[in-house]
Formats: structure tokens, sequence, C-alpha cells
């Protein structure tokens, strides 16, 4: 069972993650990895407010969507015009001599910036994400719309 955090807990973290992001003036990803926890939260508040939740206990859905930012964005029918790529590639990995290759999904970013990797793109990768910064801009759009729509 996940714990239950409340609407205004939800928007603390929303504005203190997004606030310690902004406050750095050279980004890493140790810092977009709270951009990425400080949109999470927002579009967590931001479902629970049109459910008439107070608490994430009474918003059955975000137990599914857990990290995924894109669920979630789908859930606040947004548009795919924020959507996040729905596969990433951070790369290969050589483990056991076999050549791996890493792809992630949105709602595993997070990972990825908590464990110290990249976004990794080659020269087939249709994505028009090519680093992290990409992300990171999507992730600021994402911003954007959550204050100028949800009043947050």
């Amino acid at each position: 069972m996940a714990v239950c955090f409340t609407d205004r807990e939800l928007r603390r973290a929303w504005e203190n993650n997004l606030q310690a992001f902004q406050e750095s003036a050279s980004k890493s990803n140790a810092h977009r990895l709270l951009l990425f926890y400080a949109v999470e939260c927002g579009l967590k508040l931001a479902l629970m407010k049109r459910e008439g939740a107070s608490c994430t206990a009474d918003c059955p859905q975000l137990l599914d969507i857990q990290h995924d930012i894109n669920a979630l964005l789908d859930a606040l029918k947004t548009g795919r015009d924020y959507n996040l790529p729905k596969s990433l590639s951070m790369g290969f990995v050589r483990i056991n001599q076999k050549r791996r290759e890493r792809k992630i999904s949105p709602g595993q970013i997070n990972q990825m910036w908590r464990y110290g990797g990249h976004l990794h793109t080659n020269s087939r990768d249709s994505s028009s994400f090519q680093s992290d910064i990409d992300i990171e801009k999507a992730l600021l759009k994402i911003c954007q719309w959550l204050e100028d729509n949800e009043n947050l």
C-alpha cells in the first residue's frame, strides 16, 4: 500500500523541487531529477484537483501511473504536444561480454538520472530528444502548462 500524501504536501513538493532546480545556474542530471519530481508532483496534484481528491489514496489512478509522466499527461488530457517519447535510449552497456542496449520509458527517466545515466542517441534514432537537455526543456514546457492551466 502506498503512503498517502495530501494535496498541500504535493503542492509544497512541486514548489520546493522546482525552486531547487531553478536556483542552480549550471544544471546537472541531479538538478534535472528535482525537475522531474517537481513535474510529477505538479501533475499528480492537478489530477487530484480534477478528481476532487485531497489525498493521493483518494485518487486510485495514481497507483497505476506511478512515475509515468506520459500517463499523467494522458489522464489530464493535455494532448500529445507535451508527451515525452515512448522510448529513450541510454546507449549500450557491456555485461558478461554481451552488448545490451538500455531502453527506458518516460516513467524511468528518474532512474536514469538517479543512477548517473545519460540519454544517448545514435543516427538511427528518430526521436527529437538528443540529450538530457532536451528532456529538461520538455519538462519545463510541462511546468509552464501546469502554471497556465492548473493554477499551480
